[in-house]
């Protein structure tokens, strides 16, 4: 199941799925040692002892964002019962503590009696084994824990009352199905203890009369001990749920709001998804500079593996746009986590863990280096990774200035990881040694890391200019410039008349997959590989809209021809990010006109209309339903949307610069 809102702080992320459960944990990093790893904190309702879950399918659900902030919103009907519960969701800004705050609104014209019941199970360190729950009755509160890791749940009403039931056992074992169960009668066990695959259940009774409502605060506190836990259960108590709620609402109103952005231009409905994506961006962010793909841990349903862990590819495109909405105290920290982690060679790995350790790969990583059947020596990476963070970090420098930090990151970093762009070439072509493409699919030489690393040396020659380091400057310049002649003479096909997907050398031959390939096109003029007039680049562009677009009513770009990557009908999947690409391009042609308006206009009211009902966005779509497809929310597509978001209002202002306005008169003049 998608998750439907995402919730953090850079150190405690939290996401529900569409009935609000509470279905991933992660902390103390962003995207490792995932807590509840899909399981369901389910939350179920008594009125006049009918029971119901709230994903029982008799409720009427509606799940977002409240506008400008990140907390969520969740509305839940249910016209048996005559109760309608309202529900606002945050992790406090400023410390480790899950809020949930639910209004409880008697839709009857008479007094009734409410039981909410609310479920916890942690699968603490992502294991079933060694948990235990209990009950601390000189707090009120459960408690959950193993090692160094502890959660501690409490609430109150609005009329003062705590947890007034509850019990803990035995979950998924043995049999049991788990301690929820036991709520559905309205009473609970009372149990006090247990450990092992562990789950529990707490009850809050309230009343209120007909068309009036009564509100319950739930909260969870993550803490690395019991004595770290209680000291945040009583920041709740002493700070009041309804001030943290005021806090923190104020915080990423203001936070969304500190940039300079003309939000007129954009429809509501377009600035609503700008602002959400913002927050999709900042939650899967790490204060210690990871950036994840996707904290949606569903996606390992369906593979051995889920989306949790940072490539620097897809955090480079984030932290470039990010930086671009004026955001550069959050990007900086990701510059000094892969100058950390950057090899000794110069290059970095394929992904990694928020806590900087490598993540788990098919690269071949085991080994550091494999041979082919040439005998050519394989590193297992993807060149573009380290290519396109040279690239950003150049995008940062443009928006923050920073020039002392730049300063320290020359040698450890950039002049690193040029020289290793430098010398990873084949002598005979001058092309990139192979690695894996974009789509970490296959090896080889393809058009789009030719591109990024022309676009990285670029990147590392003004970098070298602005410190005067001028050797290092003509190298960097010359390698660019021979890396484009390359790519020009052996991957543009005369047959397909486009840039092709990949090359590969055997036996000293270069042979083309000849696959079109929209990672191509968006490499040549994302990097300044080629000019768009080109006839080159515009015979590719002909290639990639003709049999890349998607065929049916749903619309949007596929990857590269025949993919198969979640295929599930006759069509490869459309995905969010290459439809964005060519409404990017448009912009950033030296021709955009006003139809090239109306075209990122109505990419943008596309991409809106394919979102999750909660707002947030997939990697990809179904291409007959624009169903969501594997993880979402992609962080990836949040990216792309602000990125067009802010390129479409830069565009606006050059066709239509608005006029200056006439400063006063000075009262006196000197």
């Amino acid at each position: 199941m998608s998750r439907a809102l995402v919730l953090g702080n850079g150190t405690f992320l939290v996401c529900l799925d569409r009935f609000g459960f509470v279905r991933d944990v992660y902390f103390p990093y962003v995207g490792l040692e995932n807590h509840v790893s899909g399981h369901q904190h389910r939350i179920g309702v008594m009125v006049n002892g009918n029971f119901s879950w709230i994903n029982d399918g008799s409720w009427e659900i509606s799940i977002g964002y409240k506008p400008e902030t990140m907390i969520g919103y969740l509305v839940c009907k249910h016209h048996g019962l005559q109760v309608s519960l309202v529900m606002e969701d945050m992790v406090y800004n400023e410390q480790n503590i899950f809020m949930r705050k639910m209004d409880v609104y008697n839709q009857a014209g008479h007094y009734l009696d409410f039981k909410v019941f609310f479920h916890q199970v942690f699968l603490i360190n992502e294991s079933h084994k060694r948990n235990t729950a209990f009950y601390d009755p000189t707090h009120n509160a459960i408690v959950h824990y193993k090692g160094r890791r502890v959660f501690i749940v409490n609430g109150r009403t609005e009329r003062g009352s705590t947890i007034d039931d509850f019990s803990v056992g035995a979950y998924g074992f043995d049999g049991k199905q788990g301690t929820y169960v036991d709520a559905e009668d309205g009473q609970l066990a009372k149990n006090g203890v247990e450990h092992g695959s562990v789950d529990s259940v707490v009850r809050f009774c309230t009343s209120c009369e007909g068309k009036q409502k009564a509100t319950i605060h739930y909260w969870i506190c993550a803490g690395k001990s019991l004595e770290e836990a209680y000291r945040l259960n009583s920041v709740v108590t002493s700070k009041t749920p309804p001030g943290m709620y005021h806090s923190t609402d104020n915080f990423w109103n203001a936070w969304l709001n500190k940039g300079e952005f003309r939000a007129e231009l954009l429809t509501k409905e377009q600035k609503k998804m700008f602002d959400t994506s913002l927050f999709i961006m900042r939650a899967h962010t790490d204060n210690r500079g990871s950036i994840i793909a996707s904290a949606d841990s569903a996606m390992i349903e369906y593979g051995k593996d889920d989306y949790s862990y940072m490539w620097p590819r897809d955090a480079a495109f984030i932290v470039q746009v990010l930086d671009k909405a004026g955001y550069t105290e959050v990007t900086k920290p990701f510059f000094e986590f892969c100058r950390d982690v950057l090899h000794e060679d110069g290059y970095l790995h394929h992904r990694y863990n928020a806590d900087q350790s490598l993540g788990s790969t098919w690269h071949s990583t085991l080994a550091q280096r494999v041979w082919l059947k040439d005998r050519i020596l394989q590193l297992p990476i993807q060149e573009d990774e380290t290519a396109g963070v040279i690239f950003a970090l150049w995008n940062h420098y443009q928006h923050s200035k920073d020039l002392e930090f730049i300063e320290t990151m020359y040698r450890p970093f950039i002049e690193k990881a040029a020289t290793f762009l430098t010398h990873f070439r084949d002598t005979d072509t001058g092309l990139p040694m192979p690695s894996y493409d974009l789509w970490e699919e296959k090896i080889g030489v393809s058009t789009y890391t030719c591109a990024s690393v022309y676009g990285g040396l670029m990147a590392a020659a003004k970098f070298s200019e602005l410190l005067g380091k001028r050797n290092h400057m003509r190298d960097y310049r010359q390698t660019a410039q021979s890396v484009k002649e390359a790519t020009i003479e052996y991957l543009f096909s005369s047959k397909l008349l486009s840039f092709v997907r990949m090359a590969t050398i055997e036996d000293g031959r270069l042979h083309h997959d000849e696959t079109i390939d929209a990672s191509s096109l968006y490499g040549l003029w994302y990097y300044g590989v080629l000019d768009q007039r080109d006839e080159l680049f515009r015979q590719t562009l002909d290639q990639v809209t003709r049999r890349l677009s998607n065929p049916s009513q749903v619309g949007g770009l596929l990857r590269y021809e025949r993919d198969q990557y979640f295929k599930a009908t006759d069509l490869s999947n459309p995905w969010i990010i290459t439809t964005i690409w060519e409404a990017q391009r448009r912009l950033r042609s030296p021709d955009c006109g006003e139809h090239d308006l109306e075209f990122a206009r109505q990419t943008m009211d596309w991409v809106v209309g394919r979102a999750y009902p909660s707002g947030v966005l997939a990697e990809q779509l179904n291409p007959y339903s624009g169903q969501s497809l594997s993880a979402t929310p992609l962080v990836w597509s949040h990216a792309m949307y602000v990125e067009l978001a802010l390129e479409y209002c830069q565009a606006v202002d050059r066709l239509h610069p608005t006029q200056q306005p006439k400063l006063p008169k000075p009262i006196f003049e000197l």
